[in-house]
């Protein structure tokens, strides 16, 4: 589930470091502000058990101070984010109940900071094992926005969530329901980058239930349909796993790979698999 989910901390460091400077007065300001309250927030999650309470109140007080003195600023909106984030690294759930409002009502029509928002809501309850209250959230989350990058993950969010906690009957159920929402997903944004997001998930989907068969299918589909060098670079660890470990079809793996060597031109990548496909076929005569 960790691997899965983007957390709002990870979120925050790769929206900052493509954040430029952005020019003087107001702007640069509230940078300034966010730069210096994350470099202390990032300090506090590196050891958050004996983080003084002072280095505490410094980084909820500069990230108060941004929204107040900044509202308008581009910066301002990872700020409410980060606040955020804080009260809930830091168990004061009822301050970042709050901030999630705050943050629905400032960005009313931002799908991205909705969501944001929304998810806040489940993991709130979550964090306090109010996994029924959190279920309630997410599954808004899912409806309501299921093309932002949090709400597309949801249903398997949810199954993962069970598996942690051993409910197998629950488990299998929410990975089926994902099955038929991540196909739904890929046909109505088919060619797509949503459409390729939900058949990856999709095939970690069928992993998480073990069907390694629909998984391998799923695989190849998504291979066939989504071809780029991007696409087999994240999917090609996915055909050993499911082909060799699995499944044991080696040659099934290596018609993939062959498949693959006809749609890229990286020598390094080539070679590599040129390498993976004469170690299988000598491994297999």
């Amino acid at each position: 589930m960790k691997k899965l989910i983007i957390i709002l901390a990870l979120i925050l460091i790769a929206i900052y470091a493509g954040l430029s400077i952005l020019g003087s007065g107001g702007e640069y300001a509230a940078e300034k502000i966010f730069h210096g309250a994350m470099k202390k927030a990032y300090k506090i999650a590196a050891n958050p058990d004996v983080a003084p309470p002072a280095q505490l109140a410094s980084v909820e007080r500069e990230l108060k101070l941004l929204l107040k003195k900044y509202p308008n600023a581009n910066i301002t909106k990872f700020g409410h984010i980060a606040l955020l984030e804080f009260y809930v690294n830091n168990k004061k759930y009822n301050e970042a109940m709050d901030a999630a409002e705050d943050i629905s009502r400032k960005y009313s029509s931002d799908a991205g900071m909705l969501s944001t928002s929304q998810f806040s809501r489940g993991l709130i309850y979550e964090k306090q094992n109010r996994w029924n209250e959190a279920l309630e959230k997410y599954k808004i989350l899912e409806e309501k926005y299921p093309t932002t990058r949090l709400g597309i993950q949801m249903p398997l969010y949810v199954g993962r969530y069970y598996d942690s906690k051993g409910n197998d009957k629950e488990a299998r159920e929410a990975y089926r329901e994902a099955v038929t929402f991540y196909a739904k997903m890929e046909s109505e944004y088919s060619g797509k980058m949503l459409g390729y997001t939900a058949s990856v998930l999709s095939i970690q989907t069928h992993l998480s239930l073990k069907d390694y068969g629909a998984a391998g299918k799923a695989l190849e589909y998504t291979l066939n349909k989504y071809p780029s060098f991007a696409s087999f670079m994240q999917l090609l660890p996915l055909v050993e796993n499911i082909y060799i470990e699995n499944l044991n079809m080696p040659q099934k793996a290596v018609e993939l790979y062959k498949y693959v060597q006809s749609k890229i031109k990286d020598r390094r990548i080539l070679k590599f698999l040129e390498q993976k496909i004469k170690a299988l076929e000598i491994k297999n005569k």
